[in-house]
């Protein structure tokens, strides 16, 4: 008789146990599975996009900053003062941004995606620009560089190379490497 209870009681046990264990290996990880995102679980069973946290996130804001240019483009972009702000780009992905920002006097928009290992980079042509100081034809202006933002997540360090070229012909006017810098407010 206390044979027979004991092995019920072990059979009791293991049905409790292989029903707990079952209940646990069907339990799913939720977690966010985008490689661009900064927070990837690739252990993740089910992707849940909320849970993502992106790079740009980090990026964006408004900036009070500077950028000045050192060489050919000294008189024409001088500004230790500079206010600009990025921004989510219209229609974009999770990486694209705008970089609002004046140029030559005028409101303009730099396009621009945040990697999460290089951080902000800049590639962009604006075109037929009217500008007297580089004469009567109009110039395109192509704007490349990178920035990063440093571990207090507020001060944005890096460059902007800018290229001035007649739109018609494509000589170049000028061309020089600017340093940009902003802390986020």
């Amino acid at each position: 008789m206390k044979v027979l209870n004991l092995v019920k009681s072990v059979l009791a046990f293991g049905v409790v146990c292989s029903i707990m264990f079952s209940l646990n290996s069907c339990a799913k990880t939720k977690g966010c599975t985008d490689p661009l995102a900064e927070n990837t679980n690739a252990d993740a069973d089910e992707s849940d996009p909320s849970l993502c946290v992106y790079p740009r996130e980090k990026y964006i804001g408004n900036y009070k900053g500077s950028l000045i240019c050192n060489g050919p483009l000294k008189g024409a972009i001088n500004n230790p003062t500079y206010d600009f702000a990025i921004s989510e780009r219209a229609g974009g992905t999770v990486e694209d941004v705008s970089i609002d920002l004046v140029i030559f006097g005028a409101p303009g928009k730099l396009a621009g995606k945040i990697d999460k290992v290089e951080g902000l980079k800049i590639d962009q042509t604006i075109p037929n620009i009217s500008n007297p100081a580089f004469g009567p034809a109009p110039v395109n202006i192509k704007a490349t560089g990178s920035a990063k933002l440093a571990a207090d997540n507020k001060t944005l360090d890096g460059t902007i190379n800018i290229a001035i070229t007649v739109a018609a012909s494509g000589t170049t006017v000028a061309a020089d490497v600017c340093p940009i810098k902003g802390t986020k407010q």
